[in-house]
């Protein structure tokens, strides 16, 4: 049931082939533009935790456009079928967040395609393929966020209230600028955002740093707070 599911939504994302181009356009520019300021010549650390920062900010960005989305096919009346078929509220909730997950694949590739091949960031296929599956299936929270707020709010707000989430995460999350220039109550507030612990985990996989298990903590306990925020807006939002 659930295969079957995911299979439509996936088909209904890639006939939208937009989110491409909005997808990778940012994070493939922010990358190139961050990595090249200063003209200095930047730690291996710090070089990581650009590439997780960028490939992050374009998959949190491409993630939340799913809010957009289903406030549409909410108001085109979707909702209300998929409510009179037996699928129950879990399924469609994790078929449309991996479905939203399908659309942070792109940035996240591209940016470490471009890390490898233009700024020669060097790492095993073993490191490169550890950091690269964090910052997919980390993204989790996040795709939730998006659904749940897609499923509550109506048409054009939903739209917005992506865009504000998608900018103020960026930045709280230290996605853009490193926390480390971050006043210290900044800090401290960032490092319970599930953003900025879905960087740390990635850049310390890369790494190979010791895993933060508070860093672990945070982003499973988001996850599991927005998964219920998600189910609950469907709920809500199919009965409306």
């Amino acid at each position: 049931m659930l295969l079957g599911y995911l299979r439509l939504e996936l088909r209904r994302t890639v006939r939208d082939g937009g989110f491409l181009i909005m997808s990778l356009a940012a994070p493939v520019l922010m990358y190139l533009l961050t990595s090249h300021l200063g003209g200095g010549h930047p730690t291996h650390a710090e070089e990581i935790r650009n590439v997780a920062g960028m490939a992050g900010f374009g998959a949190l960005g491409a993630v939340m456009t799913a809010s957009g989305g289903i406030a549409e096919d909410k108001k085109a009346g979707w909702l209300r079928q998929l409510r009179l078929t037996p699928l129950p509220a879990l399924t469609v909730v994790v078929g449309r967040g991996i479905s939203a997950m399908f659309l942070a694949l792109p940035p996240i590739l591209a940016v470490g395609l471009l890390a490898s091949v233009v700024n020669h960031v060097s790492l095993s296929a073993a490191e490169w393929a550890g950091m690269l599956a964090v910052l997919w299936v980390g993204i989790v929270p996040v795709a939730m966020l998006a659904l749940g707020c897609g499923y509550l709010i109506e048409g054009a707000k939903a739209h917005s209230v992506g865009l504000v989430s998608y900018l103020l995460l960026a930045v709280v999350g230290g996605l853009l600028v490193d926390t480390r220039y971050f006043p210290h109550w900044l800090t401290k507030v960032s490092g319970w955002t599930p953003v900025n612990r879905y960087k740390q985990i990635a850049s310390d996989l890369a790494l190979g740093n010791a895993l933060s298990t508070t860093a672990l903590a945070v982003l499973l306990g988001w996850s599991v707070a927005l998964a219920a925020f998600a189910v609950t807006g469907y709920r809500k939002g199919a009965a409306a």
